[in-house]
């Protein structure tokens, strides 16, 4: 049996918002499926062989943005992003800055696994860590 990834669910407030923000990432939009009441909206973007699944409810439309602590409260239990790979880590920061979803200050860290890395938030607050991991080449 031969298992590999096939896509990470998020929720969020607004889809379009963002559906354009994984858009700026790479993502691709395959799929959206929404209500005929607009209760709900179900988007799939896929970036090379995965898919982030975003669903947006609109109960959630006046929520306010998720508060997780960097790197998303690691010593409490459950998800705490998603991670994105890059080949030059540098470039990519200064890509994500260029179009404004990276602030200025935000730093490259060399981490204690050995891998170069750094986090941004999406419209929602759900942090997204950018990687370079050459570990296993």
């Amino acid at each position: 049996m031969n298992f590999r990834p096939h896509h990470t669910a998020i929720s969020v407030r607004n889809i379009d918002q963002s559906v354009a923000f994984y858009k700026s990432l790479g993502y691709k939009q395959v799929h959206r499926y929404d209500e005929t009441d607009g209760s709900m909206c179900i988007v799939h973007l896929k970036l090379g062989e995965s898919f982030l699944e975003i669903f947006a409810y609109q109960t959630n439309s006046d929520k306010p943005q998720v508060n997780f602590e960097h790197a998303n409260n690691l010593k409490d239990l459950g998800v705490k992003h998603i991670a994105l790979q890059t080949d030059d880590i540098e470039a990519a920061l200064q890509n994500l800055q260029e179009q404004g979803l990276a602030a200025a200050d935000t730093k490259i860290t060399f981490g204690r696994t050995k891998v170069s890395y750094f986090f941004i938030q999406d419209p929602d607050g759900v942090w997204v860590e950018f990687i370079k991991d050459d570990r296993y080449k």
